[in-house]
């Protein structure tokens, strides 16, 4: 399974996020401590915002392991953000490693991410390419069932895709791609593991799921709000969340041992707002959400 971290508040060296935690997302790469898959070598990629410069992100990623690629160490020390997505890759047997396959996906001001697996690439790819218009079919350019995820997500939000989006249209956008593919997933009455962890943002908002069925343990993911994200000793430290918020971080693993991460239970969403409140809440109510396959 791959790894990732989302994160918003006062603008934040990506290094803070990718290289300086003790459980940074470079050893999250190199020895994944909550993950059946120890190692994530199948390329990554950052993005981040500047409004003041354009109102969608801007996205690097390669093939290479993160952790041996002297470009993503620079840009890391050199960019900060108010808004960082970052993702390593571990690749399904016989998955190209392309740039394309890379996560983040970007497309007008949204990013977009994906820690799991939809079994039945081919009917995925046949489902979604019959439920969306062939504009946004035409944009997938690599082979993952994240793309495919996107691009059914982007299909459920109302144009233009450059504009600001409420959290909510975000969360009800992302419960929905949820719905439909597990809908999908019963009926092929496929007996794989489905796994969604997803998460999204427009550089303000940030919503994630943890959601699985089938026979297999939901990937983990937990969360974060305190009022400052610094260092005391090398070892990265929350703010008292008791204060005004000035961060929130969403990750597949806990970047430190700090006592203000909270564990995302399966079948949640975790809805991050602009003014920085979080929210936790059920991914669905109705049978195709509720129960178990």
């Amino acid at each position: 399974m791959c790894r990732f971290v989302a994160y918003r508040g006062d603008p934040l060296p990506l290094a803070d996020l990718v290289y300086r935690p003790t459980n940074s997302l470079i050893h999250q790469a190199t020895q994944a401590m909550e993950s059946t898959t120890r190692i994530n070598a199948d390329g990554f990629g950052v993005g981040w915002y500047n409004f003041d410069l354009s109102p969608g992100p801007a996205v690097f990623k390669d093939v290479t392991p993160a952790w041996n690629n002297p470009n993503l160490r620079s840009v890391a020390e050199h960019v900060a953000s108010s808004c960082i997505f970052a993702h390593v890759r571990a690749a399904r047997r016989n998955d190209p490693i392309t740039r394309s396959n890379c996560h983040p996906f970007q497309c007008g001001s949204l990013m977009w991410m994906h820690n799991g697996d939809v079994p039945g690439r081919g009917r995925l790819h046949r489902r979604v390419s019959a439920a969306v218009s062939a504009d946004l079919i035409a944009r997938v350019e690599g082979n993952t069932d994240t793309e495919l995820l996107f691009v059914l997500f982007l299909s459920l939000l109302r144009p233009p895709l450059q504009r600001k989006f409420e959290a909510r249209e975000l969360a009800d956008a992302l419960r929905e791609t949820i719905r439909l593919v597990t809908r999908w997933w019963r009926e092929d009455d496929d007996d794989r593991f489905l796994a969604l962890n997803l998460c999204v943002t427009d550089g303000r908002s940030i919503v994630a799921s943890r959601f699985g069925r089938g026979p297999g343990e939901v990937p983990s993911l937990h969360w974060c709000l305190g009022s400052r994200y610094d260092f005391d000793g090398g070892e990265p430290r929350i703010g008292l969340p008791d204060e005004e918020p000035g961060c929130a971080i969403i990750a597949s693993e806990r970047l430190s041992a700090d006592v203000h991460w909270e564990t995302v239970e399966p079948d949640r969403i975790v809805v991050v707002r602009d003014g920085l409140s979080v929210a936790v809440e059920p991914v669905g109510e109705g049978a195709e959400l509720a129960g178990t396959a």
